[in-house]
């Protein structure tokens, strides 16, 4: 999955990998913002949406659906589903708890250290007066995303369906997380490679 969303973001040149925070506690308007582009405007996250539905189509995950044009359909109408109702429930919560989860970049200069902050920073959100604490109101919303998709897309709604929706979520933001704090870089390289491709 991880492999194609870089090809993916290649392709696009980085237009928007995500919505970067400046540092600044974000209103509800900047909130509602954010929201709609998020959900149903970013190209970026349309484009991961056809490939990991096509990847899912591939290895026929659910194997209730098989692999075709139809069931590539239904994938894809399912992650946009969950997509809709988790980042509606996250608007939702983060608003009621006063939380902020995007991403903003951590300022170090190793490679390790960068890559374990945007990691740690999938599973943390900040407060209005720029403390961290875990990500309530995302982890929340992983688990309404889990069980509300049980009603259309062919899974359990028992309690490990529920967790392993809540692991999706933080894997995602850690991929999503790791895109952004490279973005300079894979810019670059993106650019590179375009040049190249070009003098050809």
């Amino acid at each position: 999955m991880f492999p194609g969303r870089i090809l993916l973001l290649l392709v696009f040149a980085l237009p928007s990998v995500a919505q970067l925070s400046s540092g600044q506690y974000p209103d509800n308007r900047e909130r509602f913002n954010a929201y709609l582009y998020n959900t149903y405007a970013d190209p970026v996250r349309l484009g991961w949406l056809l490939i990991d539905s096509a990847e899912a189509t591939w290895s026929r995950d659910p194997h209730q659906w098989d692999r075709s044009a139809e069931s590539y359909s239904y994938r894809v109408a399912s992650g946009m589903g969950r997509r809709i109702v988790r980042n509606t429930a996250l608007l939702g919560f983060e608003t009621l708890l006063h939380e902020d989860s995007r991403y903003r970049p951590s300022l170090e200069h190793s490679l390790g250290k960068r890559m374990l902050f945007a990691i740690r920073h999938s599973v943390l959100a900040y407060k209005p007066d720029g403390s961290v604490e875990p990500a309530y109101a995302r982890i929340a919303a992983g688990v309404v995303a889990a069980a509300t998709s049980s009603t259309w897309h062919p899974q359990s709604i028992e309690a490990g369906c529920l967790l392993s929706g809540v692991g999706q979520v933080a894997i995602d933001r850690a991929g999503n997380n790791l895109l952004a704090e490279f973005e300079p870089e894979l810019r670059h390289f993106g650019r590179k490679t375009w040049n190249q491709i070009i003098r050809k």
